[in-house]
């Protein structure tokens, strides 16, 4: 992610007479939209229905930190505030819709679908609370960009907690990142959302399996983090994770 303020700023401001008219590709919809990843083949097929809630912003009070005049200071909240003409904030709502989107593209579970509030969820087996604690993109090539999110996995039918889990990612910057954009800022921030689409996907990625693990092994339901602790393995077959699944749904 630091490309992003990386471009911006070679091309904004380190040339001191740039605008956007001056620049190529301009007038690109600077909107992020998450692509999920592709099905894991042969993956764990759990007959279970999941709701995500809205996510909460849990990240520092502030949009920017540091000066533009000097990269290596600065960071940006990407959660409450994008970069001009390279990417849109990237919200709450919009990572808990994201999350939705990549577990129901996995297919590993029979149904996942974001909900707007507690009031929509209607015969959902679990629903899923969460927080984004971190979407941070650093200047200058010296520090990492950082993300994390935090969830709580929730029986519907008890309100009982089956899993909270943190997960989190850094990220450098390389040289060749912008590598063949020239001036092209579209160019930069297709670069850019692809950068981010791939450490949200590492992320849910994280995210899935500390579900799948805590749901379907032979001591799913435990609570905290524990569940999704190394070592922890999926019963061998389908019919043992539908047992151990109806036992967790049962309360039992």
């Amino acid at each position: 992610m630091k490309y992003l303020l990386l471009a911006s700023l070679a091309l904004l401001f380190l040339t001191g007479c740039a605008s956007n008219a001056s620049l190529v590709g301009t007038g690109y919809d600077t909107a992020f939209v998450y692509k999920p990843a592709e099905p894991v083949a042969n993956g764990p097929k759990l007959p279970i229905t999941v709701a995500v809630l809205p996510f909460k912003d849990g990240t520092g009070d502030f949009t920017k930190l540091g000066s533009i005049f000097d990269p290596e200071s600065l960071t940006f909240n990407l959660v409450k505030s994008g970069i001009d003409g390279i990417i849109n904030a990237l919200p709450p709502e919009l990572w808990a819709q994201a999350f939705a989107d990549d577990l129901s593209a996995s297919g590993a579970f029979r149904a996942v679908r974001f909900v707007s509030t507690p009031a929509d969820l209607h015969d959902e087996d679990f629903y899923i609370k969460g927080t984004v604690k971190k979407a941070y993109a650093a200047g200058g090539w010296t520090r990492p960009s950082e993300y994390a999110f935090g969830f709580q996995l929730i029986r519907r039918s008890d309100n009982r907690l089956v899993l909270e889990k943190d997960v989190a990612m850094e990220l450098m910057a390389k040289k060749s990142d912008f590598e063949g954009c020239g001036t092209n800022i579209r160019c930069m921030a297709e670069r850019s959302h692809a950068a981010v689409n791939r450490v949200m996907q590492s992320l849910f990625a994280d995210a899935r399996a500390g579900i799948i693990v805590s749901i379907s092994s032979p001591s799913g339901g435990r609570t905290g983090q524990d569940a999704a602790r190394e070592g922890d393995s999926l019963p061998s077959d389908q019919d043992s994770i539908e047992q151990t699944i109806d036992r967790i749904l049962q309360g039992k």
